[in-house]
């Protein structure tokens, strides 16, 4: 029996992961926050069955710049390999949540973090787009913002614009947003059924740092040489990646790298 297929919603916080989770299962699982700092503390797994398959969906918290989020951003960025890690069977799909409309400096860093540099691009990613409810066609904001995207070299397998509320409740007894929320809904469950990963990725060694030793030799009055051995700890690939890819400095690379090979 093949294993469950593990969905990973990452993002920022406020983007709607929470609310994206209980869209996909037509039920209240996930807590969601009205604050844009978000509710999601650490990663919590959800296991829904739609399309006739059961998938396990993982909300994770915010990865913010500053201390707009609940979490640290360098602890929830931890949290976030540390389960990738985790998952012995491992990811089939990445879903990273942004809200529109406006597309904020981070994104295209964390994007870059875990599609390419983590998940070394063998692990599909999707897009998901909230906030949109303002617009007359969802579907045109990605029209007008897919050339930005393109820019930071960021090339979703598929993008769904979507409304993740059903908004105000009217005297009707329905929502206002109804009609945009289900088709929302319909949209993401059909962009997780088409683009899931058949056979899971499991996230790989990585190189953050790399030792050099350096051997010599001393012989005195023709005895046997004495051999010295130096080991020095540079760094390693990775580093290398997150200063050019991520735009990180050197320190702030080398400081994530020390957090991350740890877990």
């Amino acid at each position: 029996m093949a294993p469950t297929p593990n969905i990973i919603l990452f993002g920022e916080s406020g983007s709607g992961k929470s609310s994206i989770v209980n869209m996909i299962a037509q039920r209240h699982l996930a807590t969601v926050s009205s604050s844009v700092n978000g509710c999601t503390f650490t990663s919590a797994r959800y296991t829904i069955d739609f399309l006739d398959t059961k998938f396990n969906v993982y909300d994770t918290a915010g990865l913010d710049e500053g201390e707009a989020g609940t979490v640290p951003k360098q602890k929830a960025i931890v949290q976030l390999f540390r389960l990738l890690k985790s998952l012995d069977t491992g990811v089939n799909l990445l879903v990273f949540c942004m809200r529109g409309p406006r597309i904020k400096e981070a994104a295209h860093k964390n994007w870059r973090l875990f599609h390419e540099i983590i998940c070394r691009r063998q692990v599909p990613i999707i897009l998901a787009v909230t906030g949109l409810e303002q617009e007359t066609d969802m579907d045109d904001w990605w029209v007008r913002n897919k050339g930005a995207f393109q820019r930071y070299e960021m090339y979703p397998q598929g993008v769904a614009c979507i409304t993740a509320t059903r908004g105000k409740l009217l005297k009707s007894g329905a929502h206002r947003l109804d009609e945009e929320y289900e088709e929302s809904m319909k949209k993401m469950r059909k962009l997780i059924e088409s683009q899931c990963r058949e056979q899971p990725w499991a996230v790989q060694p990585i190189e953050w740092f790399r030792d050099i030793v350096t051997v010599s030799y001393e012989s005195r009055y023709l005895r046997d040489p004495i051999e010295h051995r130096h080991v020095r700890t540079v760094a390693g690939s990775a580093i290398e990646e997150l200063v050019k890819r991520c735009e990180m400095s050197e320190a702030e690379a080398r400081n994530l790298g020390e957090m991350l090979s740890m877990v």
